[in-house]
C-alpha cells in the first residue's frame, strides 16, 4: 500500500493539483512583474543610435594625375570592421568626445577604446555599404558617435594617403637628386661631342653628300672653262705674232713717206703738188700705222685678261678640290662619329628617360597628395545618418514585462507541478478506491471546510 501511495498522480489530478496551487502562482507572477517593472525603473536607460553608410571609391582626376595610392573599395570593404574598431580610429573619437573619462584616468586610452570597442557593432551591407551601431546611456551622445566613427576613419584614411603620396614624392625628389649629376654630365658631354664634331654628325651626312654633288659639278664646270680659256689664249698667242708682221711693215713705210715728204718739204714750197702729195702720203702712212699698233695693243690686252682667267680658273679648281677632299673625309668619319654618337645617347635617353619618368611620378605624387588632403572625408557617404533616438534600447517596458509574466508563470506553474506532485492525501472516496485498489465501505466527511484532506480509511 505505501508503494501505491508513492507512486506520481496522473496528468488530470497533476492538473487539478496544480489548479489548487493556484495562490502559489498568483504569487510568482505577482513577484515577478513587481521584479520586472522594479528592472524597467531602476535599470540604466541604454539608447543605440544606427548610421547606414556607403563605401565610395576616391576618384583623382586621371587626365591629370595618375594615383600614386590605390586601394580597391572591395578591398577595404571586407576589413572595414577591423579598421573601423581600430585603436587609432576610437583613440581619436574618445579623446574628442571625452568619453569614459574616469576609466582613461585610471587604466589609460587603451582601456577606453576597449570599452568603445564593445558599444559599437558593424555589419557589413551588400558590396560597399555597412551599417554602424553604438550603444550609450546618452541619446545624443549614441547618435553623434555613430555618425562620427566612419567620418574618423575616412579622414585617417585620407591622411595616410597623403602621407603615402608624400613619402612617394620625397623618394622620386631623392632619386631625382642622385640623378641630375648624371644626366647634368652626359649632357655637357654630348654637348662638347657635337660641338667638336659637328660637320661630321649622322645628321649632316645628307647635306655633305649634297654638297659633294655640288662641288663635282662646280670642278667639271671649272675645268670645263678652263679649258676654252687655253683656246682662246692660243689663238690670240696666234694672231697677236701675224699682227706684229704688219705693224713693222707700216712702220717702215710710215718712216720711208716722212723721208720722202720732209725732202719735198725742204725743196718745195708749200702749195707745191709734189709737197702736197708727199704730205698726204706721210699722213696716210703715219694713219694706217697707229691703227695697226692700237690693234696689237688691244690684242695684247686681251691675251692679259684671258691669263689672269686662266690662273683664276686653277685656283678655282684647286680650291673645288681641296673642298671636295673635305667633304670626303667628312663622309669617310661619319659611321666613327655617328658610332661613338650612338654610345652617347644611349646613355643619355636611358638617363633622360628615368630622370623624365621620376620628375612625372614626382609632379603625380605631390598633385595626388594635394588632391587626397582636398578629398579628405569623402571615402564614406552617409546614406542613413545616425538620429537622436526617441526611445531607449533597453530596457523596453512591454518586453520586461511580457518576460516577467512569463517568467513568473513559470516559476508558479513549476512549484505548483513540485507541490501537487508529492501530495500523497486522498481526496474523497473515489481518490482513495482508485488510489487503494479496495472498496470504500464509508466515508466520514470533512468536519473542517477548510480542509480538504481525507484520513485514512480502514477496510
Amino acid at each position: 500500500m505505501e508503494r501505491n501511495l508513492e507512486t506520481s498522480p496522473p496528468f488530470d489530478e497533476l492538473l487539478l493539483g496544480i489548479w489548487r496551487q493556484k495562490r502559489i502562482v498568483g504569487i510568482c507572477v505577482a513577484v515577478a512583474l513587481g521584479l520586472g517593472a522594479l528592472y524597467g525603473l531602476l535599470a540604466p536607460r541604454k539608447y543605440v543610435a544606427t548610421a547606414a553608410v556607403r563605401m565610395d571609391a576616391q576618384v583623382l582626376p586621371e587626365q591629370y594625375v595618375s594615383p600614386t595610392v590605390t586601394e580597391t573599395p572591395e578591398s577595404r570593404i571586407a576589413t572595414i570592421r577591423y579598421a573601423l574598431l581600430g585603436e587609432h580610429v576610437l583613440g581619436r573619437i574618445v579623446r574628442e568626445e571625452g568619453l569614459f573619462p574616469e576609466l582613461v584616468r585610471a587604466r589609460g586610452i587603451s582601456a577606453a577604446v576597449e570599452a568603445l570597442r564593445a558599444r559599437i557593432e558593424v555589419r557589413v551591407e551588400g558590396e560597399n555599404g555597412f551599417v554602424v551601431s553604438y550603444e550609450s546611456s546618452s541619446a545624443e551622445e549614441a547618435a553623434r558617435v555613430a555618425n562620427r566613427i566612419p567620418q574618423v576613419y575616412a579622414e585617417i584614411a585620407s591622411e595616410e594617403r597623403a602621407e603615402a603620396a608624400a613619402r612617394a614624392a620625397a623618394i622620386f625628389a631623392a632619386e631625382l637628386e642622385e640623378i641630375r649629376p648624371q644626366l647634368e654630365a652626359l649632357e655637357a658631354r654630348l654637348a662638347d661631342f657635337k660641338v667638336k664634331n659637328a660637320d661630321r654628325l649622322p645628321e649632316v651626312l645628307e647635306s655633305n653628300l649634297r654638297q659633294l654633288d655640288r662641288l663635282a659639278g662646280l670642278t667639271e664646270a671649272t675645268l670645263i672653262s678652263l679649258s676654252d680659256a687655253q683656246r682662246r689664249r692660243s689663238a690670240l698667242a696666234r694672231s697677236g705674232a701675224e699682227s706684229n708682221v704688219e705693224v713693222a711693215r707700216l712702220a717702215a713705210a710710215m718712216h720711208e713717206a716722212r723721208r720722202e715728204y720732209l725732202a719735198a718739204r725742204s725743196i718745195y714750197t708749200g702749195d707745191h703738188p709734189q709737197l702736197v702729195a708727199a704730205e698726204r702720203a706721210y699722213r696716210l702712212a703715219r694713219s694706217r700705222y697707229e691703227q695697226a699698233a692700237a690693234e696689237v695693243a688691244r690684242g695684247d690686252n686681251e691675251e692679259r685678261r684671258v691669263e689672269e682667267e686662266i690662273r683664276w680658273l686653277r685656283d678655282l679648281a684647286l680650291d673645288y678640290q681641296r673642298r671636295t677632299e673635305d667633304y670626303l673625309r667628312r663622309v669617310e668619319a661619319t659611321p666613327a662619329v655617328g658610332t661613338e654618337l650612338g654610345a652617347i645617347l644611349r646613355d643619355y635617353d636611358a638617363v633622360r628617360e628615368k630622370y623624365a619618368t621620376l620628375l612625372s611620378r614626382k609632379v603625380e605624387a605631390e598633385l595626388a597628395e594635394d588632391l587626397e588632403r582636398r578629398q579628405r572625408g569623402s571615402l564614406f557617404r552617409l546614406i542613413e545618418p545616425a538620429i537622436v533616438p526617441l526611445s531607449p534600447a533597453e530596457p523596453k517596458p512591454m518586453q520586461v514585462l511580457l518576460l516577467s509574466l512569463f517568467g513568473g508563470l513559470a516559476a508558479g506553474l513549476s512549484i505548483a507541478s513540485y507541490r501537487a506532485s508529492r501530495d500523497t492525501s486522498m481526496r474523497g472516496a473515489a481518490d482513495a478506491r482508485r488510489r487503494l485498489g479496495l472498496p470504500v465501505l464509508a466515508s466520514v466527511p470533512s468536519l473542517d471546510r477548510r480542509s480538504r484532506r481525507v484520513g485514512p480509511v480502514g477496510e
